[in-house]
């Protein structure tokens, strides 16, 4: 009786784990946020992005240039939870942090790039975008 129990237990966690994963698995809803950027232009964000160096440090999806291993990979930015480790993961955040990285993040290897405002949103709106 205690081996059917036991079979039966195993069984069961087995089956929730696949209703689980065709149920909330990938193509089967959104597992996170979509975000779009105010008054940013996805276009200009690639240009920026390439413009102040940043594949240089980074990975990022669609800039063949981008190959750095000195940064984190940006390849699906939107599903992280944060940003620089310290700054929980959204568009607005993301400008923040684009902005003035240090002043979140003071150790970080991350350089002021001296980053516009609009140039900020456009490479973050480039990072957040729906291919």
């Amino acid at each position: 009786m205690r081996i059917l129990i036991v079979w039966l237990s195993i069984v069961g966690a087995v089956l929730l784990g696949v209703v689980g994963y065709f149920t909330l698995g990938p193509g089967h809803g959104e597992r996170f946020p979509v975000w779009t950027v105010t008054d940013g232009d996805p276009r200009q964000g690639r240009r920026v992005i390439v413009m102040h160096g940043c594949h240089a440090c980074h990975v990022i999806a669609g800039i063949r240039e981008a190959t750095g291993r000195v940064g984190p990979k940006l390849e699906e930015i939107d599903s992280q939870i944060y940003i620089g480790g310290v700054l929980p993961n959204s568009p607005d955040n993301m400008v923040r942090w684009i902005l003035d990285p240090r002043s979140f993040s003071p150790e970080t290897a991350m350089p002021d790039l001296d980053v516009s405002a609009q140039d900020a949103r456009n490479i973050a709106a480039y990072l957040f975008r729906n291919p």
